[in-house]
């Protein structure tokens, strides 16, 4: 008997989640477009997530749950769901955030149109723990919709920007050897940035995708270098700061994939560049200080946001309420 393959699978990686997970959930299997599935990895939770997830599988065929013995840390569990799934498309969903009902009714069908296109996404309204809405947010993703990689990857590696589009629909050929989720703070933009050599991206209105803001968001509840190292990859040791680990990654990324010359030098020059823009150099310091002094690149981020405002898409708080609107 020969398999039927979902169009779309949703990976849902999953630690302590019993909050939003529930919501998530609903929102991926209350979609318009029911040819899917949902492939959920719990890594080893403690709280009331493992039977969230048994109850749900056993309502729901299109449900998949697996169970890590032990916490692998995030990245490997991101990376799980891909391997386990089985679409032609392919998302990831953080437990805390949410799809609107006709998210893939409408990017499904833009990938189907148009093979050169490897990721599409709908801007994002961000909401708060009670689901109430702070504000809209539109990423660089508009600009990575052009004919040459260059031009792509610089719109994603020079300009400042939260990574929502990690979460973007993706076509499943394009992730294939690919980076995926790797064990490193910046880890989303280097796909990002390898996705937009491999093709173009677009982005679409309304907003379909709403994404939560709230204190035990990872970057809010894990301040230093060695918290976020660990939560990426618990056995993580040695590695580069992390702004100088996601800079040799998009150096590997230009020598290694598939583009004409011309693109390649251009590429480079993006990446020779990237250390005059968006304070890149400083990041590199307040990095290296933070691993003599715990807490460094988290006083230097909110020094830089009082004096020259929160970077676009990342919140301090809920008075922060329209991301859009902030310079890049």
């Amino acid at each position: 008997m020969v398999e039927t393959r979902p169009l779309v699978s949703i990976g849902l990686p999953v630690f302590n989640g019993e909050a939003f997970l529930e919501e998530a959930i609903r929102s991926v299997l209350g979609q318009t477009m029911g040819d899917l599935e949902l492939v959920i990895s719990d890594n080893a939770s403690t709280d009331r997530t493992s039977e969230i997830c048994r109850d749900w599988a056993g309502t729901d065929r299109r449900v998949r749950v697996l169970r890590n013995p032990e916490n692998i840390g995030a990245a490997r569990n991101y990376n799980r769901t891909f391997a386990e799934s089985r679409g032609r498309y392919f998302r990831w969903l953080a437990h805390d955030d949410r799809l609107r009902p006709g998210y893939l009714a409408a990017t499904v069908p833009v990938l189907e149109a148009d093979p050169s296109v490897v990721l599409c996404n709908t801007t994002v309204d961000y909401i708060d723990e009670r689901g109430e809405p702070i504000g809209t947010y539109r990423s660089p993703l508009a600009l990575a919709a052009a004919e040459r990689p260059s031009e792509r990857f610089a719109a994603l590696v020079l300009r400042s920007h939260s990574c929502v589009d990690f979460f973007g629909l993706i076509r499943r050929s394009a992730l294939e050897g690919s980076l995926l989720h790797g064990t490193f703070h910046g880890a989303d933009r280097a796909l990002l940035a390898q996705l937009a050599l491999r093709g173009r991206m677009i982005q679409l209105e309304p907003a379909l995708v709403e994404m939560r803001e709230h204190s035990q968001r990872y970057t809010r509840a894990r301040i230093s270098t060695r918290e976020r190292r660990a939560w990426h990859d618990p056995k993580a040791s040695g590695h580069l700061p992390p702004a100088l680990e996601l800079y040799r990654a998009y150096w590997r990324l230009v020598r290694r994939e598939a583009m004409p010359t011309g693109e390649r030098l251009r590429c480079g020059g993006v990446l020779l560049r990237w250390w005059l823009v968006n304070w890149h150099a400083a990041r590199v310091l307040a990095e290296l200080a933070d691993s003599f002094w715990p807490g460094a690149v988290s006083r230097a981020e909110r020094l830089k946001a009082q004096l020259f405002g929160a970077a676009a898409g990342h919140f301090d708080g809920p008075a922060d309420n329209d991301p859009a609107t902030r310079p890049p």
